[in-house]
């Protein structure tokens, strides 16, 4: 049995988080603020344009931010660089970054800031119309945690804190660390980790409160990744003893 490679990834993964500099000055987050202005906000104040998280990769990065200095985690937030689309109300919606500001909620670092620039400033759309663009331009994901949907976004939790977990996002996640498929960035990569998983939901069982049961199962899943039958989903490496 293999082992699984995520915990002797964290060290480099560490180096390369804090190796970057951080951006210029950003200002405190206002409605009012237009396409790609900086913004920086507490993280709870922040509203989900998903549902669910791989909580897996939640725990990984909230482990990493533990072993930053605060110094060190203003830098990694500052580099992540958070998307954010201004709402009707001047509310703020994540338009990626989920994981990375759910971690910095769940870690022990005190400064909860997140640091980011502004997608869009929708703000004056009627509320469905706002919602219609937000999938249009793949800024939103609206399943549940069993890939069904989409789902009314009014039932959206109101912060990060309240985001449910799908443990085929964690799946997937675990796979594409292990090389199962390569990372797409782009437009042809929006939700690609989910994608991922919708392919390994029907596949793949373990006991999600096991950790060599999760760890076994990734095994099973890089091979299944590699099998022409996944050829579609974005990121795809054909194994070995593939024709293609």
């Amino acid at each position: 049995m293999r082992t699984l490679l995520i915990p002797l990834l964290l060290p480099f993964a560490l180096l390369s988080l804090v190796a970057s500099p951080a951006r210029a000055a950003y200002a405190p987050y206002d409605p009012s603020m237009p396409a790609r202005a900086e913004y920086v906000i507490d993280a709870l104040r922040l509203h989900p344009t998903q549902f669910c998280l791989g909580f897996r990769e939640v725990t990984f990065k909230a482990g990493l931010l533990d072993r930053m200095s605060p110094a060190q985690a203003a830098s990694y937030m500052k580099k992540k660089n958070v998307p954010v689309v201004i709402g009707p109300g001047g509310v703020p919606y994540l338009a990626d970054g989920h994981h990375t500001v759910r971690a910095l909620l769940e870690s022990t670092q005190p400064d909860k800031r997140v640091y980011g620039h502004i997608l869009a400033n929708w703000s004056r759309l009627p509320l469905g119309e706002f919602w219609q663009r937000m999938v249009e331009h793949h800024y939103a994901y609206l399943k549940d945690s069993e890939g069904r949907g989409p789902v009314d976004p009014a039932k959206l939790p109101a912060n990060l804190l309240g985001m449910q977990s799908d443990p085929y996002r964690s799946l997937a996640w675990g796979v594409l660390a292990h090389h199962g498929y390569r990372e797409v960035k782009g437009a042809s990569g929006f939700f690609q980790e989910f994608h991922w998983g919708d392919y390994f939901r029907d596949k793949v069982r373990w006991n999600d409160n096991d950790t060599a049961s999760f760890e076994r199962a990734v095994v099973e899943a890089v091979a299944l990744a590699h099998d022409p039958a996944a050829r579609t989903l974005p990121g795809y490496i054909p194994g070995s003893d593939s024709a293609e």
